[in-house]
């Protein structure tokens, strides 16, 4: 299981978990769960795997070109994920948002970027990268 964390977790536990259920070549089915405070969403839902090791790679070898894009979708209507800098005067350390949803596109069986249910993370870019090599251990 991939797990990212909110910077501030004790309070919010607000995370992501992204669980491999069952792989092939091709295709995972993965369950997404999505946990802010008491309240708790799961999607299980098949993608290629092409698109979780593409979400390795963008993250670890082309987070500037990722930070320009602002949103990066899956190849099927399944799901899609922002990094986005969060500029603060009131902490030294660079922040960023880890925007990630579900596509209203897996259930309506059409691409709809930025429509559907997701999730913020806010957090350092050292554990946004090791959240994507969870992923690829996960799925390797």
């Amino acid at each position: 299981m991939a797990t990212l964390y909110d910077r501030s977790f004790d309070a919010s536990k607000t995370s992501l978990e992204v669980v491999n259920i069952e792989s092939d070549t091709v295709s995972s089915n993965i369950l997404i769960k999505l946990n802010c405070g008491e309240h708790h969403l799961d999607f299980k839902f098949l993608v290629l795997r092409s698109d979780l090791i593409m979400l390795h790679t963008l993250i670890l070898n082309n987070w500037d070109e990722l930070l320009e894009a602002e949103v990066w979708d899956s190849t099927d209507p399944s799901f899609s994920f922002a990094i986005l800098a969060n500029n603060s005067d009131l902490i030294d350390e660079q922040i960023y948002q880890f925007q990630f949803w579900i596509d209203a596109g897996e259930y309506n069986s059409h691409r709809a970027t930025r429509s559907g249910i997701g999730i913020t993370i806010y957090q350092d870019r050292k554990s946004i990268e090791q959240f994507a090599l969870q992923i690829k251990k996960e799925f390797d």
